[in-house]
């Protein structure tokens, strides 16, 4: 057995590099080219692999450590066959240390990562690392932009959003009878828009109950004289415009690092069911309408949803979705965001329940809702006050 006394590479132009991992512990056994520390310095990053299959016998450096060039970082054991097998292998390396500087320099030009200028902490950038990822590519949340590991799992997460996960048929095969169906084009876009929503934009969800007693009473005297039935879902676009009007920044969109677009317009998507799949077309400029008016508008595109009839023009352009599950129940569910949009309105199957108002028993209609939001846009205290005011606006009626 002999032990040889591993030294620190040369890494460039750099005098000193930092230890920001280390790998193995005392005891471990190497293969040829595993990983035993990693070094950093301002240029450049790289792993330090064995050159030899052995035995780590002792650890000369801990983590965080400032070291040079030549520097003994650790001390491994191996087979005296080993020893000489390297020998011969480097036999055309002029370098007093082979068996460290040779190899480092191919690990180099492949995990070599530019992290100059970058604000981030040891933890951070060798998981950007191992990831492969440019940090320049991160907007750091911490202090003087600083990139957290918050920041790293976010970007991960977003980055990763189109990469959907699916069933092994093999794996299920043995387990019955079955048959494979296709999914509709409409089904597999809505699939993959649904999955990159959902991965790239961190969703909150606030819950509401609303007393819609009073829009029933004065929807069911209006739709004795009108030709338009008019719908819970009617009310609700029209009592939303004047929340949104109220809180712009639940009308807007993320255009860029740190930049939003506040729009003026008032485009509202609603969600249909149809038999291939679920379509949003949009109610084009609804703070224009009446309540008569976008209730018509809202049963037009829902036959055309139906009947495929819709045009691209009646998909695009909404600033804010509406989707109800009314008709088929449910006491609540999370929806999820239509981007650019940054918020979406989620409607349950409204529900009779009693109340006691002073001495009386009363019944009264309530609607369970909830509104989806970007947390990256929307914090929580404007989500409640946006709920609040579009319950005091649906339950004070026309």
């Amino acid at each position: 057995m002999k032990e040889i006394e591993l030294k620190v590479p040369n890494l460039g132009e750099a005098e000193d590099t930092e230890i920001i991992e280390i790998s193995v512990k005392k005891g471990d056994k190497l293969n040829k080219n595993d990983p035993i520390i990693v070094l950093e310095s301002e240029k450049a990053a790289m792993e330090v692999p064995s050159d030899y299959d052995g035995t780590i016998k002792d650890i000369m450096v801990k983590e965080g450590d400032s070291v040079k060039e030549g520097v003994v970082f650790a001390v491994i054991e191996i087979e005296e066959t080993e020893k000489i097998k390297t020998k011969e292998e480097k036999t055309t390396s002029t370098s007093p240390e082979p068996a460290i500087i040779t190899n480092t320099q191919s690990i180099s030009e492949v995990t070599s990562i530019d992290f100059s200028g970058i604000n981030a902490g040891p933890a951070v950038r060798k998981i950007a690392r191992e990831l492969e990822i440019d940090l320049k590519k991160i907007n750091g949340s911490g202090k003087n932009a600083m990139i957290t590991k918050e920041d790293l799992k976010n970007y991960i997460h977003s980055s990763t959003s189109n990469t959907p996960s699916f069933a092994s048929l093999d794996s299920l095969k043995d387990f019955g009878e079955f048959k494979v169906e296709q999914l509709s084009k409409i089904r597999k876009l809505g699939a993959k828009n649904l999955t990159q929503s959902w991965t790239s934009i961190p969703h909150v969800t606030h819950f509401e109950e609303i007393d819609i007693s009073i829009i029933e009473e004065q929807r069911a005297e209006l739709n004795k004289t009108s030709e338009t039935k008019l719908t819970p879902l009617s009310y609700l676009v029209m009592k939303t415009i004047s929340a949104l009007q109220e809180f712009p920044q639940f009308n807007a969109a993320l255009v860029g690092e740190g930049e939003i677009m506040l729009r003026k317009y008032f485009n509202i998507g609603i969600a249909v069911d149809t038999k291939d799949g679920l379509l949003v077309p949009v109610i084009k400029e609804a703070d224009k309408l009446n309540i008569t008016e976008v209730a018509n508008e809202i049963i037009k595109l829902a036959d055309k949803a139906k009947n495929k009839k819709l045009l691209e023009r009646n998909l695009s352009g909404g600033t804010f979705s509406i989707s109800s599950l009314g008709p088929m129940g449910g006491t609540g569910f999370t929806p999820i965001i239509n981007p650019p949009e940054v918020a979406i309105l989620g409607v349950s199957r409204a529900k009779k329940v009693p109340f006691l108002e002073g001495d009386q028993l009363v019944e009264k209609t309530i609607l369970p809702v909830a509104l989806s939001y970007d947390h990256r846009v929307i914090n929580g205290a404007d989500a409640g006050k946006f709920m609040n005011f579009l319950k005091s606006e649906i339950e004070k009626g026309i």
